[in-house]
């Protein structure tokens, strides 16, 4: 992720200046981000669904709505080569109120010899970011990434070697599950408060990602809906958290 540190600033000025068109729309008890399977593409674009807006920080974009045979009718892939891409879109909550953010997706490839504790080798097959906007935002917002990595464990806490805002949160790790659609939830009042050390503000803006431009490698990953949920429950997540402890040998450790 060669471009980190002005990208995530770039993204937030993005989020502050402009409402990007097709804003989040509420259900009861959830904040649908986007349902890839009935949204609609951009007019006059074959790849972004509408309400999402493409940066291209290295390289070439590959990303795009396609029929998926498998469980969904339409998901987003995203593909990466020697590249890094993301698409973001502005999304105001409380996250009080819709403190779960649940998404799918599948990692089909990830970049080769990537690793988020070196410098050199910042790269993810997927990420999904949340955007905490403070003032003034050019400077103090703060970022949760939800990273699939190459090889640092499940579990880690890792703060970005670019930009001390930014955070990622392992959340797959390895080849163990390549191939396959997984669910996850994740309740980031919880999450802010174990990164950060304080409650956490209101949501400005979800991005995801693909980077494999300090590699120089090749990556692809699928994402389905994206939903922020109300209602959270503490013995749900308590099993997610297991699972991560066990997988950083009963503790979860933030790499400095």
């Amino acid at each position: 992720m060669r471009h980190v540190y002005p990208a995530i600033f770039a993204v937030t000025v993005v989020f502050v200046a402009i409402q990007l068109s097709g804003s989040a729309f509420a259900q009861s008890g959830s904040v649908v981000v986007t349902d890839f399977v009935s949204s609609p593409n951009q007019k006059n674009s074959e790849q972004l669904p509408k309400g999402w807006a493409l940066k291209v920080w290295q390289g070439r974009a590959d990303v795009r709505l396609i029929q998926d045979g498998s469980e969904h009718a339409k998901v987003l892939r995203m593909r990466s080569d020697k590249a890094s891409v993301s698409i973001y879109r502005k999304v105001k909550l409380d996250p009080r109120k819709f403190p779960v953010l649940s998404w799918k997706w599948k990692v089909t490839k990830l970049p080769d010899g990537a690793d988020a504790r070196y410098v050199e080798s910042d790269d993810q097959a997927a990420g999904v970011y949340v955007v905490f906007p403070r003032f003034p935002s050019f400077f103090n917002s703060q970022f949760i990434g939800y990273v699939w990595e190459t090889n640092v464990p499940e579990g880690t806490i890792l703060r970005s070697r670019k930009n001390p805002m930014v955070h990622y949160i392992v959340i797959r790790s390895g080849m163990d599950n390549l191939n396959k659609w997984i669910i996850e939830n994740r309740n980031i009042m919880d999450d802010y408060r174990r990164v950060f050390g304080s409650a956490a503000p209101r949501v400005g803006g979800i991005a995801l990602m693909i980077d494999t431009d300090d590699t120089l490698s090749v990556a692809e990953s699928f994402f389905a809906n994206v939903v922020f949920k109300g209602d959270a429950s503490r013995t749900s997540m308590a099993e997610e958290y297991n699972r991560f402890a066990k997988a950083a040998d009963s503790t979860a450790w933030i790499y400095e």
